[in-house]
Order: structure tokens, then C-alpha cells, then sequence
């Protein structure tokens, strides 16, 4: 299952080269493209979520933990940086390339996030995420091309958005409501970019609810848990202890 979830990002890729390179082939990134890259990217982390699950009724392989990162980098990395890539038409004029760059900017900061998840112990990683997880980030990614802002535009949210990536802030599990809302988001900017939504509207729904909400939550309980820290601190200590030797 893990390798299906890696076979989605494949697929992705290459269905979306045979529409830009064969008969009828087109510049840039079309609405249809998206449809196909959103599609395939969300199957991706429906099978990214349900391999843990059957691993454990059915037993593992013993090479889950190893293949769900490097599964991980290919749909949730290289499909949203390629599309990003491709959205810039003609590819060589200045934009193109700052769209390229943007896209080598997102993979870049999937790729040390994701490293750095293999590397964290796991009562750390249960007790939140740090940064923005990898499969509502590729979903924004593809919804941040379906805006058609202008290449500058485009490639300052991108970088925002890669930033929230790598960022060493957390968005604590323990909130039951906060991981509807970050699988949520992309839910419905797909279904914006789908056409049964009203598109930007659904996109904005999901950019909001993907960064600004459980960013607002990681800022709440830094804020909670530094507030905790400082009254540890305060607490008085009787000078009358004695110690017994």
C-alpha cells in the first residue's frame, strides 16, 4: 500500500508529461491538469493514511517505516514542485524560471522536513506536528497554481509556503478538531478545482484552514506551554527547608 501511495505520484508525473508533450499538447498548467494532479495526490494520501492501519492487522514488512518517507517526497514533493515548475508559460522568460526555482524551493523543504520526521523520536512526533504536514502542503501547492495569480505572486506564497514546512512550530495532535481541518482544506479546494465548488472561494477556504488555523492553534499552545514554563519559575521555595544530612 505504501508503494501505491508512491505509484499515485508517479502516475501523476507521467500522465501530466503526455498531456504537455503529445498530440494537442499545451503550455503551462490547465484546470484539467490539476484535476488529474489533485485527484491522483489525494488517492496518495488516502493510502498514506490507511497503510499504517493495515500494516498493523495484517503485519508489516519491516520496510514501511523506511518507504513511507521516500513515498512521501515523490507524491507529496516532486508532483506539487513539478506542477509549480510547469505552471510558468513560456517557460523562458523570467517567470518561468523564478517558477522553477519556486518549485526547487517547495521539493527542497519537503525533502529536509520529511528527514528530519525519520529522524525525530516517536513520542515527539505524537506529541504534534512539526511544521506543516506533507500531504495538506502538497494540496496547497496545487491550489496556489489553480489561483492564476501572476508568477510573482505565485512564487511568494509558494516560498511562504515552503517556509511552513521546514518551520520548527507545531500543530498539537491533541487537538481532536484540528486534523479535520487540515485534511479538510484540501478537501475542498479540490472540490473547488473540480468545478462543485466555486473555485476561488474554495481555494481560499483551503488555504486558510490549511496554514492560518492550526498555525493560530501552534502559536496558542506555544503561548499556553511557555505561560506554564514561567510560572514553574515563579513558584516560591520556603527558606526554612532543612536538609537532613
Amino acid at each position: 500500500m505504501t508503494i501505491a501511495h508512491a505509484l499515485c505520484g508517479y502516475l501523476t508525473i507521467a500522465l501530466l508529461a503526455r498531456r504537455w508533450l503529445g498530440p494537442g499538447s499545451h503550455a503551462g498548467v490547465s484546470l484539467g491538469d490539476l484535476r488529474l494532479a489533485g485527484g491522483l495526490v489525494s488517492l496518495g494520501a488516502v493510502l498514506d493514511v490507511l497503510d499504517g492501519p493495515v500494516a498493523r492487522r495484517l503485519g508489516s514488512s519491516g520496510l514501511g517505516t523506511v518507504l513511507d518517507g521516500m513515498c512521501d517526497t515523490v507524491t507529496f514533493g516532486v508532483v506539487p514542485a513539478i506542477v509549480i515548475a510547469a505552471s510558468g508559460a513560456p517557460a523562458n522568460d523570467l517567470g518561468g524560471w523564478a517558477l522553477v526555482a519556486a518549485g526547487a524551493v517547495f521539493l527542497t523543504a519537503m525533502i529536509l522536513r520529511l528527514a528530519r520526521s525519520e529522524l525525530t523520536a516517536g513520542e515527539t512526533i505524537m506529541g504534534g506536528f512539526q511544521g506543516l504536514p506533507s500531504a495538506p502542503a502538497a494540496g496547497v501547492g496545487l491550489g496556489l497554481v489553480a489561483l492564476r495569480a501572476t508568477p510573482l505572486v505565485t512564487c511568494l506564497l509558494v516560498l511562504v509556503l515552503a517556509a511552513l514546512v521546514v518551520g520548527n512550530f507545531r500543530y498539537p495532535r491533541q487537538r481532536p478538531l484540528l486534523m479535520p481541518i487540515i485534511a479538510g482544506g484540501p478537501v475542498i479546494g479540490l472540490l473547488g478545482v473540480w468545478g462543485v465548488l466555486p473555485l476561488e472561494p474554495a481555494l481560499i477556504v483551503m488555504m486558510v484552514s490549511t496554514i492560518v488555523l492550526p498555525a493560530a492553534s501552534a502559536v496558542s499552545a506555544w503561548r499556553l506551554r511557555d505561560g506554564a514554563s514561567d510560572a514553574l519559575t515563579r513558584v516560591p521555595v520556603s527558606e526554612d527547608v532543612s536538609v537532613e544530612s
